[in-house]
């Protein structure tokens, strides 16, 4: 069976599989170890005690040993036993007494039936509690819990000088017997359970391990596959450049501007990388003041870029208060939403960017009127690596890790982020951050 398990699983997931239904076997072993010897050890406190308090009653014990006998009593001497008290011994029916003397013969033998004239003692079981199996009549196997004891009492015969007091507890065993089967079937069930609970808690153990290293894979395939186009084209650039020395540079113009461009797109992407490993660590915001006049700064340059690129831009800055929040992590969210608009957006197109604050929230919406997203991909953008047209980010320098970074960067920022469509065409990006405010701040 295990190896079977083993053969279908990842050796991961076999691996806390057998660690969790170890811990759980010996778990349950504990458990009804201790439980059987807790029965055990308190199945004859009661009996042990009533043994006990019965030794140090003389007279109780020769009017039982005379009530349970079933023929005359013999050899007790010149005392009378009916001289003993006639009151009734507080104890069980299957309570019995045999009495000795000297050399522990039988005076009484009691019930023959039971089989106890068969009993032998020795001096050594002198107060000592101990089991004894006795066969009766019928050829059943019986229990008792003995105990000897020495008779000092002057008022009966002085051929009476030891007492054995015995109680069955043939019952009393073969219920302890159904309990402790039944605690054993009970745990038994339970520890079967167990390797389904260790199946369950082995999945979702490794679960996550699975996934974090499928996002590495993931990352390392994408990211070789990202640096291995441009360095093909530098190659077949720089080749091209080889095998025409004696060109002159306005000949060779176009292999160097294409060159200079995939460097250009080498050194985006690893900068990217180098971020997003540095979020992997976890982004820990540095909080500062930031001032309605930076967000007025930020779009100033925006326009610029956006003229560059032929796009219009207009802006509406709302903030009218100085806010606290990570200046440098919003700066680089703005900017990755402001150049994903431009990458998506066509020349001439219209890029809005609208920016206010409400309460202890900050609101940022980035429109345009380019490509737009399908609902498949609005589930994905947000992912490493992934690309909407493939193709056409491509050629415009995308490489599917600037949205994975601005969603980092909201989380860290206790916000949300969220995409719609932008009617009749293009997208809507809409981010809430939180953000406190210098009086308040000061005030907690």
């Amino acid at each position: 069976m295990f190896k079977k398990l083993k053969k279908n699983w990842y050796a991961e997931d076999f691996s806390y599989f057998i660690r969790n239904f170890g811990v759980f076997t010996l778990i349950f072993s504990a458990m009804t170890l201790i439980i059987l010897q807790v029965m055990h050890s308190s199945l004859y406190t009661s009996v042990d005690e009533k043994l006990l308090s019965l030794s140090n009653n003389p007279q109780d014990i020769i009017q039982l040993a005379v009530n349970r006998a079933t023929e005359d009593v013999k050899d007790l001497g010149s005392g009378s036993v009916a001289s003993a008290s006639d009151k009734k011994p507080n104890v069980s029916s299957n309570t019995e007494v045999i009495l000795l003397d000297s050399n522990l013969n039988q005076l009484v033998t009691g019930n023959r039936f039971l089989g106890l004239d068969r009993i032998t003692f020795n001096k050594k079981d002198l107060n000592h509690i101990r089991q004894l199996h006795v066969v009766n009549s019928y050829g059943q196997d019986e229990i008792y819990r003995v105990v000897l004891t020495e008779m000092n009492i002057d008022s009966v015969s002085t051929n009476i000088k030891y007492a054995a007091i015995l109680i069955n507890t043939s019952q009393l065993e073969q219920i302890s017997q159904n309990h402790e089967q039944l605690i054993v079937v009970v745990m038994a069930s339970f520890w079967i359970l167990s390797i389904l609970a260790s199946l369950y808690l082995a999945r979702v153990s490794v679960k996550p391990l699975l996934e974090s290293m499928q996002k590495q894979k993931s990352f390392v395939e994408n990211a070789s596959h990202e640096l291995r186009t441009p360095l093909a084209v530098l190659q077949n650039r720089l080749e091209t450049l080889f095998r025409k020395p004696e060109a002159t540079i306005m000949e060779s113009s176009e292999s160097i501007a294409s060159s200079l461009e995939e460097v250009r797109n080498m050194k985006f992407l690893t900068t990217n990388l180098l971020n997003l490993a540095r979020r992997d660590d976890g982004i820990k915001p540095e909080f500062g003041e930031v001032k309605p006049d930076f967000f007025n700064t930020t779009f100033t340059n925006y326009e610029m870029i956006a003229s560059e690129n032929n796009r219009v831009f207009r802006f509406q800055n709302r903030v009218h208060r100085t806010i606290i929040t990570d200046k440098l992590l919003l700066k680089q969210l703005m900017t990755i939403l402001f150049d994903n608009a431009v990458k998506y957006t066509e020349e001439e197109g219209d890029i809005y960017f609208e920016i206010s604050t409400k309460e202890r929230s900050l609101y940022l919406t980035v429109a345009d009127n380019g490509i737009g997203i399908s609902a498949a991909d609005k589930k994905k953008i947000f992912d490493r690596f992934y690309r909407v047209d493939k193709a056409r980010t491509r050629q415009k320098g995308g490489f599917g890790l600037g949205l994975s970074l601005a969603k980092q960067i909201v989380d860290a920022l206790k916000g949300s982020i969220s995409v719609k469509d932008n009617k009749p065409n293009g997208t809507i990006f809409e981010v809430k951050i939180a953000i406190t405010t210098p009086s308040r701040r000061k005030n907690k």
